[in-house]
């Protein structure tokens, strides 16, 4: 059985940031996860944080938040999808259905991330793997068909437009990670003049500074935020970078709080002169094309529905696992039994012999799986089945 458990943008970010997991601790709860279920790839980002997993049993939500060390009195805002629900969702998210910014493209990058983490932590994924590649198959069709490619939406665009319409030429950013170099390259060709990189040196954010040293500069914080206009906040810390004694007294500043957790001390969004915005109030911002966004994502939905009954036949398919092994384990034995039989032959030759049986055996048993396949889309397949046991088994 498939499930997904999460929590996403349409709960607050005060209470979001409880369970967003930075990259070290979702290693260490892929790890812990792994006892409740055969299979788990954790998706966290700053708007959400969603556990799917492969299971032959139920999945109880209780056990996560007690592994995951998360207060119970908030599991009534995490919803739960199971099977096709939980299909449908994870191709919705990927192809921007379910994000802040409808149609945004860097959740495709955060999808790839998740099922690469998790397989390199937790071990094999085939199921959720599969889904994951569906999934990011389909959006790939999805976005070319619904024309998102021509009018791309980012975070960037957005807070750019922002500080377009308040002529804003001097910006700072803090976090050169994912969201900090999507901001670099939407700078290079803005009108911002002067763009202040707070952080340790980005070997791909070099490239910027190289190119454009006039515009990009590596900065001390205090001495960015000093002479920055605006403040970009995109870091992965756990807590507060951002404080009231790093803003001059009396300074002008127009703060994104892009993180989550907050990046932005609880104080300075008290300061008089200073104006905070946060990842949840950045959607209400996001007025570029969006109707033709809207319009072209519902009008191609069926793309996402073709996919996701690709994912249920596959999945289905999967009971004939056994017996594909099983025809493949007979078919090797029975190679190795003849090759017995051959006298005056030396042993090199026998190993080449015997994985050219092997080899002609495996031709005729992927022919036998594809009359399979084809049997099971017709309803047939455990009528089909039972010929090839008779065939291939016995």
């Amino acid at each position: 059985m498939l499930w997904v458990v999460g929590i996403n943008h349409k709960v607050e970010v005060d209470i979001r940031q409880k369970f967003s997991l930075t990259k070290t601790k979702l290693q260490e709860k892929l790890i812990s996860l792994k006892k409740l279920a055969n299979e788990v790839i954790i998706l966290s980002t700053c708007n959400r944080t969603e556990i799917y997993f492969f299971s032959d049993e139920d999945v109880d939500i209780e056990k996560i938040f007690a592994e995951l060390g998360w207060d119970k009195k908030y599991m009534h805002l995490f919803y739960i999808y199971k099977d096709k629900d939980c299909m449908k969702h994870l191709f919705e998210v990927v192809c921007g259905f379910d994000s802040l910014l409808i149609g945004e493209e860097q959740i495709v990058a955060q999808v790839k991330e998740a099922k690469e983490i998790s397989k390199l932590v937790g071990g094999k994924n085939p199921v959720l793997e599969r889904l994951f590649e569906v999934a990011l198959k389909c959006s790939k069709e999805f976005r070319t068909k619904s024309r998102l490619n021509e009018h791309p939406i980012t975070i960037a665009s957005v807070v750019g437009k922002v500080l377009k319409e308040s002529n804003i030429r001097k910006v700072a950013i803090i976090g050169l990670g994912n969201i900090g170099l999507l901001f670099c390259n939407y700078f290079k060709n803005s009108d911002v003049d002067k763009v202040f990189l707070i952080g340790r040196k980005n070997e791909r954010i070099d490239q910027f500074v190289k190119l454009y040293p006039e515009k990009f500069e590596y900065c001390d914080k205090k001495d960015a935020i000093s002479e920055a206009q605006c403040l970009i906040c995109s870091t992965s810390a756990p807590h507060a970078v951002v404080h009231k004694d790093d803003i001059p007294e009396e300074k002008s500043l127009l703060i994104f709080d892009l993180a989550v957790p907050r990046d932005v001390d609880a104080e300075v969004y008290k300061l008089p002169n200073v104006k905070v915005i946060d990842i949840d109030q950045v959607h209400k911002m996001d007025t570029i094309n969006r109707e033709f966004r809207i319009s072209k994502m519902q009008e191609n939905y069926h793309i996402i529905e073709k996919y996701i009954d690709e994912f249920v036949d596959w999945l289905e398919f999967r009971k004939y696992k056994e017996l594909i092994m099983d025809m493949k384990k007979h078919a090797e034995q029975l190679c190795k039994m003849q090759v017995k039989h051959l006298k005056n032959v030396n042993s090199e030759e026998i190993e080449k012999i015997e994985r050219l049986l092997i080899r002609v055996a495996n031709l005729y048993i992927d022919r036998a799986i594809e009359v399979l396949k084809e049997a099971h889309k017709k309803g047939s397949g455990e009528i089909c089945s039972n010929l090839i046991k008779k065939i291939f088994l016995k």
